[in-house]
């Protein structure tokens, strides 16, 4: 068996790369802009950065597969990007394919949440649960679900979009085209909008640090619970992991999130069973999670890609 995985998280911003042996041990880590991917034929692109990595680090002959995580929507048979509003270059009938024609490798595709959600799993010890719900909140604000011990992603592959709920008597558009979702309330694109209206000469990087108690900060923290609650009450899961950019700013009152999550939980069920995990990402965490999604693959072989065996 090939002993490594190439894993790679691509954001609206940055390209971050790794290869992860079977034990979840990254090494070669490197972040560039992902601007080129923006543009037309983005595979082609990406298929000659793959290349470019694995000879630059001698790892010809010995890689099982390239797990690929991206901000979009993906579909059911993780073979196509639906949707990705910042990554127009992906969007396309034939990504997977042709990017395994390229690299003459298997290559696993899915939404980088979902990446992000089997690292945690692994980082938090809870492979063991049969649903683990996790919650990412950045830029926009992310979902993975973990239900019967596997990801789910819906009959299309949309499942998960907790960022695009509708709410009520909010009119303001999102970046999905629709109005009123909940990414346009409970995002750090909307801490950047409340940044400018309040507070317009500060960095929204430090916003609760130096305005924590702020009414208008406290509001966005407790409007946030609201869809957070609302899932878990709907799923029931036995714990959720709630990580991201916006948690971990300096000074978040991630206690009053819990709280406010807590109090809008049905009593006394999910209430007095469920977990709640805070976990702090690293540049390296969703690249782990693609290089598993390749490892996990070959270790089922029922699971792995015929073609490729």
């Amino acid at each position: 068996m090939k002993p490594f995985a190439i894993g790679i998280d691509i954001g609206g911003t940055n390209f971050r790369i790794g290869t992860v042996d079977a034990d979840g041990r990254t090494r070669h880590f490197e972040k560039n802009s992902s601007r080129i991917f923006r543009e037309a034929d983005a595979a082609r692109q990406l298929a000659t950065r793959i290349k470019d990595y694995i000879k630059a680090h001698t790892l010809e002959e010995q890689i099982l597969g390239v797990g690929i995580g991206v901000p979009s929507l993906v579909s059911r048979d993780c073979l196509r990007i639906l949707s990705t509003p910042n990554l127009k270059g992906f969007e396309g009938e034939h990504f997977v394919r042709d990017l395994e024609e390229a690299l003459s490798l298997p290559v696993f595709l899915d939404r980088d949440v979902n990446f992000l959600l089997l690292d945690d799993l692994k980082t938090l010890s809870l492979e063991n649960k049969e649903s683990v719900l996790g919650f990412y909140v950045g830029t926009g604000l992310g979902n993975a679900l973990y239900i019967n011990g596997e990801l789910y992603r819906g009959r299309n592959g949309a499942a998960g979009e907790l960022g695009h709920i509708p709410l009520y008597d909010v009119t303001e558009e999102c970046t999905c085209g629709n109005l009123g979702c909940a990414e346009t309330r409970m995002s750090g694109r909307y801490l950047e909008v409340l940044a400018k209206q309040y507070f317009p000469r500060e960095d929204v990087h430090f916003l609760f640090e130096l305005f924590g108690n702020h009414p208008v900060l406290e509001k966005f923290v407790r409007d946030l619970a609201l869809p957070i609650a609302t899932e878990i009450n709907i799923l029931d899961p036995e714990a959720v992991i709630l990580s991201g950019g916006v948690l971990y700013m300096p000074s978040f009152p991630r206690e009053l999130l819990k709280t406010e999550i807590l109090k809008h939980l049905r009593k006394p069920y999910p209430y007095k069973t469920l977990e709640m995990h805070f976990l702090d990402h690293t540049e390296e965490s969703a690249v782990r999670g693609a290089g598993f999604s390749v490892h996990s693959s070959f270790y089922s072989p029922s699971a792995a890609k015929a073609d490729f065996k």
